[in-house]
């Protein structure tokens, strides 16, 4: 990027330049495209002073570069391997702004920000990007450094305000640091997608049949924003007062899906640092309340007017409630999708996670409930029954009685086995779209062998699912189509540890025997299904029969049918004089330049093939073959070929030879 570099004779070739990697790129523009020129104007520091200049950052073959300025300043003289390159950029609008600077190795702030914990990930990636909080101790050093480039500092940890002077014999008013607090608040594992469904949680126990969630695209003036709006019945002003206290106390009817009267704060601060709830009751004016983790020192929820494009966002009919939620952080880990830009990567996770999460409400199958409508961006939100596909066989549900110290309380379990992928192919014969749509539901768009197991439903809402908890270690791949429903209510939210977050569940000894007994059939079921659908069978080519029905369980209702995601590639068991092609393994894309690929095993014990996200033709020839499972045994049969070769050490060492 610099000519000082070429004009000391400090470089081998004539490429001077600051390469991102897709990851920041990623995370700090989601909505960019790979076709797309990003273009920033951006301050740095010349020999005559600050200037503001056109960049921009395009794609290359696998990262980004930054284009469009290369300077010839004597000031820059410095610069060599091992140098520190920091850029601060407000991506929010077109083109975004901001400002860059280099430091040298041995400077104190290159030193500074090395040596603390914000920048712990630079050893394994060499780039990182840090959004607000993450980096609040990095932007103090530069703009302390470089107050003209970066503005004055302003530590995101500040201690709020100094507490009233009490007499020394009198309590001592300590009161906690809200922004602390709001962290603390904010880190019980909410994903996105798990954020707004206790959201959509509040909406639904407030009878709200329409709800619509506005998320739109980062870089159009106002950052990274979203509005979630209900008709349900809204709240009076001490009705909202109450729901915005942190440890509210609200009264919980029976089948209501809040718990704790946390879900609307934790859920809002962990995707931003304020949020504002706008609310209405039939016959009554709309009034807000709006919590701000950098003014709220006193604890008091500001009653300000909106701004006017908020305004014009939030709209409420007759009655409802709307969460708008400002500043959002971007994710942590952006989509490893190819060719899939980060912000519509969200929006199809969101819109799959509620799918499935909600697919009773959204069904109308939902007890004691009317049918709900979900919107993302005014698309609605189609359901996803695990079980609920026309092929699905049902077992017969048992109730498990659970003492508690009030009352017995019931659990419901109904054990499940789905269709083979073979199945599924002849349901769709003539329609091969159809067919791929529903394997993908079945196995929760990839995740396979992961999905098989048990689906926790409390009610009728989906908070766990997959995974036999401690009743099989592992998921075996020959039981992955056996299923198991288990259903239960609030009352016994302490018997079944439920969290916080409403997202995971521990359950007693007791109840997992039960169910242990009632998931053996299907999962036996699975086993025989899987050697009934093997290509090849006892080294003779297997006769083509019915659905694979099992004797015993009835078909589960067609009515409830909902195409479900892709199963695992079969094994592929040869016979006679033809070669045994390799057993087919779970691909999985990882960040690693130590090795181009590896064949491992996961932690629940399976194979799997690992590809580094730098070896793009080695991706795209695995996702050309994923469809065929003979050619992805046989690729992987060669790689273990290829690994006794050595020829990873070749490819390490550039040598093409």
């Amino acid at each position: 990027m610099f000519h000082s570099y070429r004009r000391l004779n400090k470089e081998g070739s004539k490429q001077r330049a600051i390469n991102f990697d897709g990851d920041v790129v990623d995370r700090v523009f989601p909505a960019a495209r790979d076709d797309d020129a990003i273009e920033l104007d951006l301050k740095y520091e010349t020999d005559h002073g600050v200037e503001l200049k056109s960049h921009r950052i395009k794609r290359q073959e696998k990262n980004w570069r930054l284009e469009g300025n290369c300077p010839q300043d004597s000031l820059y003289d410095f610069v060599d391997p091992g140098c520190l390159f920091a850029m601060v950029v407000d991506a929010g609008t077109k083109p975004a702004t901001g400002a860059w600077a280099v430091y040298p190795a041995d400077h104190e702030v290159t030193l500074a920000i090395t040596s603390h914990a914000e920048s712990s990930q630079l050893t394994a990636q060499s780039m990182i990007a840090l959004y607000g909080s993450e980096g609040g101790y990095t932007l103090d050093l530069l703009c302390a450094s470089k107050p003209e480039l970066f503005g004055a500092p302003v530590s995101v940890l500040a201690t709020p305000a100094a507490a009233g002077r009490t007499a020394d014999s009198g309590p001592v008013h300590l009161p906690p640091n809200p922004r602390r607090l709001v962290r603390i608040l904010a880190s019980v594992g909410h994903s996105l997608p798990s954020a707004v469904a206790d959201i959509v949680d509040n909406s639904i126990s407030a009878d709200a049949t329409e709800i619509d969630i506005v998320f739109r695209e980062p870089d159009q003036g106002h950052g990274r924003w979203m509005a979630i709006t209900d008709n349900g019945r809204g709240m009076d002003r001490q009705q909202l007062a109450e729901a915005m206290r942190i440890g509210s106390i609200t009264e919980y009817e029976e089948r209501d899906l809040g718990k704790y009267g946390y879900g609307l704060k934790g859920a809002s601060w962990s995707q931003a640092e304020s949020f504002t709830v706008v609310t209405r009751q039939q016959g009554e004016a709309p009034h807000h309340l709006s919590w701000d983790a950098e003014t709220m020192d006193n604890w008091e929820a500001s009653r300000a007017d909106l701004e006017s494009w908020i305004a014009r966002v939030i709209s409420l009919g007759d009655h409802g409630t709307c969460v708008f939620w400002r500043d959002m952080r971007p994710p942590r880990h952006t989509s490893a999708s190819r060719g899939v830009e980060p912000y519509t990567a969200e929006i199809r996770d969101l819109s799959r996670h509620l799918g499935l999460v909600f697919h009773r409400f959204l069904n109308g199958h939902a007890r004691g409930r009317k049918a709900v409508t979900i919107r993302i961006n005014g698309n609605a939100v189609a359901p996803n029954d695990p079980v609920g596909h026309s092929l699905a066989t049902a077992y017969d549900r048992k109730p498990i009685r659970v003492p508690t110290a009030t009352e017995d309380a019931y659990v419901d379990v109904q054990a499940f086995l789905l269709p083979s992928e073979q199945e599924v192919k002849e349901l769709h014969e003539v329609d091969a779209e159809a067919a791929r749509r529903d394997l993908d539901r079945l196995g929760m768009f990839g995740r396979r062998n992961e999905s098989q197991g048990l689906y926790l439903y409390r009610n009728d809402r989906l908070i766990q699912w997959g995974g036999w908890h401690e009743m099989w270690t592992t998921n075996d791949e020959k039981t992955k189509l056996a299923r198991v429903v288990v259903d239960f209510g609030s009352a016994l939210d302490d018997q079944f540890s439920v969290n916080i977050s409403k997202q995971k569940v521990v359950l007693p000894q007791q109840v997992q025997e039960h169910i242990k007994r009632l998931a053996d059939d299907a999962r036996k079921a699975s086993r025989r299904k899987y050697l009934d659908d093997s290509p090849v069978k006892n080294g003779r080519p297997k006769t083509p029969k019915g659905n694979g029905k099992p004797a015993g369980p009835q078909p589960a209702n067609p009515g409830n049918a909902n195409p479900g995601g892709t199963m695992s590639p079969t094994v592929v068991v040869a016979g006679g004089n033809q070669p045994r092609p390799e057993p087919v393994m779970p691909v999985r894309k990882v960040r690693n330049a130590d090795f181009s690929w590896k064949i491992s095993r996961s932690m629940t014990g399976q194979e799997e093939i690992q590809v580094s996200e730098s070896e793009t033709d080695l991706q795209a020839l695995f996702d050309s073959v994923s469809a065929n499972e003979e050619a992805l045994a046989r690729l992987a049969g060669f790689l273990r070929r290829l690994d006794k070769a050595g020829v990873q050490g070749l490819l390490s060492k550039g040598n093409t030879a």
